[in-house]
């Protein structure tokens, strides 16, 4: 029960933190309540870590960071008493890679989500602006489903998302867990 507390509490705090780093990407004004809360939350992990990292082009490499090392603490934590060595080390920092990539495909997936229903309702809010600096470059590639006033490119970035959410990401998982058996 305590590790999974631990994980969700892990997933909530690293989601956080991406959605910081998107957030601070965008250029939202830090006035906005959305960027306090956000900023206020993980203060406490960030700060100390961008003394060590300074932020790499427009991306606040400290949030990254500080989320990684969340979930390879977590790996670390859960490792039963007596497994370690090289293979499982450099299978856990793999696994919190992993587990980043997929952290950052639910923020992702509900800043698509947010940027579809306030497009609808609130076409002037500043979080409109900064959602469509964030996610323009991301559904460029699909541009061609842009039909007259009609979007459609963050549809198929959504069904990609959730693709390596549902099915990549576990596939990879799996394979990684059979190559590390005895």
């Amino acid at each position: 029960m305590f590790n999974q507390f631990a994980a969700l509490l892990a997933d909530a705090l690293a989601m956080l933190l991406l959605a910081r780093c998107l957030l601070q990407y965008g250029r939202l004004n830090y006035m906005h309540p959305l960027a306090q809360f956000c900023c206020r939350s993980s203060d406490w992990l960030v700060k100390p870590l961008r003394r060590l990292l300074p932020p790499l082009g427009g991306l606040d490499s400290a949030c990254i960071l500080a989320a990684w090392l969340l979930y390879l603490l977590l790996s670390f934590i859960n490792l039963p008493s007596g497994m370690f060595g090289w293979p499982i080390a450099a299978a856990d920092v793999l696994l919190a890679a992993l587990a980043l990539t997929r952290s950052a495909a639910y923020v992702l997936l509900g800043g698509l989500l947010w940027r579809m229903v306030l497009s609808l309702s609130q076409t002037y809010s500043p979080l409109v602006a900064v959602l469509n600096r964030v996610y323009e470059p991301l559904c460029r590639p699909f541009a061609f489903l842009r039909i007259g006033r009609w979007d459609f490119s963050g549809s198929l970035l959504a069904l990609l998302l959730w693709g390596w959410i549902g099915w990549g990401l576990p596939a990879i998982i799996m394979h990684l867990n059979f190559l590390l058996l005895p």
